[in-house]
């Protein structure tokens, strides 16, 4: 099976503004405390983060896309110190317009094929665990709060 993680949050900021604040991947690092460092050229990304206690190598681009209620992020991840073991996912967000506020569903699509019985244990812990400070989204909806509020 496939492993998706998916999380949903709504924002008082117009579409065209998330848009253009997930496209830019320099905001990243602000929603995700894991990434240690980034270099961004245009559409890509190379940088470093920490992943099982570890600091690994990542890479990401946000390819080009006419979709202004989409933002996709290929990445992919060197899991071992071995260059030819990678992990390959997906980051969509989809915004969807709602009068004031603007719905954003933040989706992580593994390509990795797991177990079911893993993906089964993974959705165990995601509904019952209680994660430890602030989700992706919820940084995001600080950071445009906050330059809704500057501007």
């Amino acid at each position: 099976m496939q492993l998706e993680l998916t999380e949903k949050t709504k924002l008082e900021a117009p579409p065209d503004q998330i848009h253009d604040w997930l496209s830019d991947l320099e905001n990243w690092p602000k929603i995700n405390d894991k990434i240690r460092s980034i270099t961004v050229e245009g559409d890509k990304c190379i940088g470093e983060l920490v992943f099982k206690g570890k600091t690994i190598d990542f890479a990401g681009m946000v390819p080009e896309d006419d979709d202004p209620l989409k933002v996709t992020c290929n990445i992919v991840v060197q899991t071992s110190s071995e260059k030819d073991r990678t992990e390959h996912l997906t980051v969509v967000y989809e915004i969807v317009p709602q009068g004031r506020y603007t719905k954003v569903i933040e989706r992580v699509i593994f390509e990795r094929s797991i177990p079911f019985w893993g993906w089964l244990l993974v959705k165990f812990i995601m509904l019952i665990g209680k994660p430890t400070g602030s989700t992706h989204l919820e940084r995001i909806k600080e950071h445009i709060t906050a330059e809704n509020e500057r501007g």
